[in-house]
């Protein structure tokens, strides 16, 4: 199993936000959750990779979703490239090699990958399973207003329990959205 450990968190700016979506109907949160997937795997994409090593994950999202990404590792933070459903009728990973240029631009780059459909060019024996062990999804801060009664019975149970009331009130939104 490969272990990368050094990734802490996703790059998301104005080059990828969205783009998935807007190519693939893939939202960013998809585009995470097959990080988080237990039976994910990765392949090393040396032969896409020109001035960053490049990387290949199949992963499933929360709904049961099969993606398939491109992606790179750029100090502490993994960059997705590009997102997209798997072709079923792809499945079997034929070898074939794919011929790259030099991109004059990141946009050039991107508009190239976002084209092309890269199960053609893998076999499935190539991957390998992968931990993220210090990955955390893409967060987002909100205002939410509960009452005093509410947020003393968190801290208090918060209290008994060691933790922070705020992680602890996220758990349980998390369960009661799971258990629906």
């Amino acid at each position: 199993m490969l272990i990368l450990s050094a990734p802490i968190q996703f790059e998301w700016n104005k080059g990828n936000i969205d783009k998935n979506f807007i190519k693939h109907s893939v939202s960013n949160t998809e585009c995470e959750e097959i990080f988080f997937d237990k039976n994910k795997i990765i392949l090393k994409d040396l032969l896409h990779s020109g001035k960053e090593l490049r990387f290949v994950i199949l992963g499933k999202t929360k709904k049961g979703r099969l993606l398939f990404s491109i992606f790179t590792l750029r100090k502490n933070k993994i960059r997705i490239i590009s997102s997209r459903d798997i072709n079923k009728k792809k499945l079997n990973y034929m070898k074939k090699e794919l011929k790259l240029k030099k991109f004059k631009s990141e946009n050039e780059e991107r508009n190239f990958w976002s084209k092309i459909d890269l199960s053609e060019y893998f076999e499935i024996q190539d991957f390998e399973k992968v931990s993220f062990p210090n990955l955390k999804p893409t967060t987002r801060s909100i205002s939410l207003r509960l009452p005093e009664y509410i947020i003393v019975q968190a801290k208090e149970k918060a209290n008994q329990m060691n933790v922070p009331y705020q992680s602890l009130i996220k758990k349980y939104i998390a369960e009661g959205l799971n258990n629906r």
